[in-house]
């Protein structure tokens, strides 16, 4: 015969299960991320449009990965309600931990990130879309001054995304250096019966 759980049973058991899906993914998405920074120097340009390449096929994927993690993180807070949170420095068996809370903001954080990368890219792929069919008009007999200045500022362009890209990876790492801090201490200190 099955015991009958009691509601405070429930919950916690819920939120066991989805902190421990929040950590899994947790884990998913820090690797995941190791993959889509650049592993060489951008100023070659050949590496820079594989790495573009790479982006482009991968971070409807990460943002996935990141999605689901900040799914499990918020639901393991009081099922997302932030307020509603009693702190565990108030309540050892079921309050939350502030790096529980910090947590769920860097994802949020992580994500929106991904989605201005992701806005991006379809952006640049629209532009070299045209650039190259500037390209296609230079080549034509009628050789206006208008398609090349317009190509040069295309380049340009793409220059200057790859710089913010490669700012923005930058940053997203220092922020995981913050981020892999607080999941270490929620590791550590988090425990279910």
């Amino acid at each position: 015969m099955m015991e009958k759980l009691h509601h405070s049973d429930h919950a916690l058991k819920n939120r066991a299960f989805n902190c421990r899906m929040r950590n899994r993914y947790y884990e998913e998405v820090y690797y995941a991320f190791r993959t889509l920074v650049p592993s060489s120097d951008l100023t070659n340009e050949t590496f820079r449009s594989q790495w573009i390449e790479v982006l482009d096929k991968n971070i409807h994927n990460y943002e996935r990965l990141v999605t689901t993690c900040l799914e499990y993180a918020q639901a393991s807070i009081s099922n997302g309600k932030l307020e509603a949170s009693t702190l565990y420095s108030k309540d050892k068996r079921w309050g939350v931990l502030q790096e529980e809370i910090f947590l769920v903001y860097f994802l949020q954080e992580l994500l929106s990130t991904i989605r201005y990368v992701i806005a991006r890219l379809e952006t640049d792929n629209m532009l070299r879309k045209l650039s190259g069919s500037m390209q296609d008009k230079m080549t034509k007999p009628m050789g206006s001054g208008f398609v090349n200045n317009i190509q040069e500022k295309l380049n340009a362009l793409n220059g200057a995304t790859i710089e913010e890209f490669k700012d923005l990876t930058k940053h997203v790492m220092e922020r995981f250096q913050i981020g892999n801090t607080l999941f270490g201490t929620i590791q550590e200190l988090q425990n279910f019966y």
